[in-house]
């Protein structure tokens, strides 16, 4: 054994630790715990005290790396909730494991690939805490998991990654994703993910139509909402004359409609041919443009 903080092995006994059980396991559904009796040791050379045992369990934690690695493992093809239940570890400790374990193995591994394709979105933990992901596209592969969703925090993450190799940023229709990648990456080209823009342009036809029900309409006739939210390539032909009658009785919404049917239709087109500048090519303000030119 030697000193975690100069390396000596001059070590000198320093009193014993309590003892303390810790989750190590769990078998046939039952959780495995281990009773753990450690000493607590000071460095002959450099005075630092420290407890052994560090490379089971570490400090403060009350799961072994053992089985930190099982419930993490558990979470490659399940919810949090899930584990939650059949582990019996909670939310908050498996989002620390995660976010522990995301990040420094994959950004290891970046200096070795000669381009980078980055993808920064948001999701949401339990539809409340918002957080930012960090992936490489081509490769399939998360990056990071960030603790909130700071563009501080971000930028620190960013930061990490090696400049001269990244290529292209996909973003969502965030301003402020857009300023921090153009920050850090300024010779990467910024892109849009085409998700984003139809659900902006489905966000807006929503928008439009409760404004039509509640205000216009006094909320005497209800506007269905899925049926407009529908692409119209997926519509049968009952489908078809049901929106062009719902369009001629509410005459407000019809622009709206024809602008996100525009959109979709210009996204689908390049999905189709898998033009190589489809992602370049689309621009951030791409719904509001076409529907101030209708």
């Amino acid at each position: 054994m030697r000193c975690p903080y100069c390396g000596s092995v001059r070590l000198y006994r320093h009193g014993a630790c309590k003892p303390r059980e810790v989750l190590h396991s769990w078998s046939n559904g039952r959780r495995v715990y281990l009773e753990l009796h450690r000493h607590r040791w000071r460095c002959g050379d450099c005075g630092h005290t420290f407890n052994e045992g560090n490379e089971l369990v570490q400090p403060h934690s009350r799961l072994t790396r053992q089985a930190e690695r099982e419930a993490l493992w558990q979470l490659k093809d399940r919810s949090f909730s899930q584990v939650r239940r059949e582990l019996g570890v909670g939310y908050g400790t498996l989002r620390r494991l995660l976010e522990k374990e995301t990040d420094e193995e994959a950004l290891g591994l970046l200096p070795l690939e000669e381009e980078i394709f980055l993808g920064m979105d948001e999701h949401s933990f339990k539809h409340q805490e918002l957080v930012h992901t960090i992936t490489e596209v081509k490769k399939r592969r998360m990056l990071g998991i960030l603790r909130d969703d700071r563009i501080a925090t971000l930028r620190m993450f960013l930061k990490k990654i090696p400049e001269g190799k990244v290529k292209e940023v996909c973003i969502d229709m965030k301003e402020s994703l857009r300023k921090v990648a153009e920050e850090v990456f300024p010779k990467a080209k910024v892109v849009v993910d085409p998700f984003h823009v139809i659900a902006d342009s489905n966000r807006r036809m929503d928008e439009a139509r409760r404004i039509e029900q509640d205000v216009y309409r006094k909320r005497k006739m209800k506007i269905p909402k899925k049926i407009f939210l529908i692409g119209q390539e997926k519509l049968n032909e009952e489908g078809k004359g049901r929106v062009a009658k719902l369009l001629a009785m509410h005459p407000g919404l019809k622009s709206f409609y024809r602008a996100k049917e525009k959109i979709r239709s210009f996204i689908n087109k390049r999905v189709e041919k898998k033009q190589p500048g489809f992602w370049i090519s689309l621009p951030l303000t791409l719904s509001q443009r076409i529907i101030e030119s209708l």
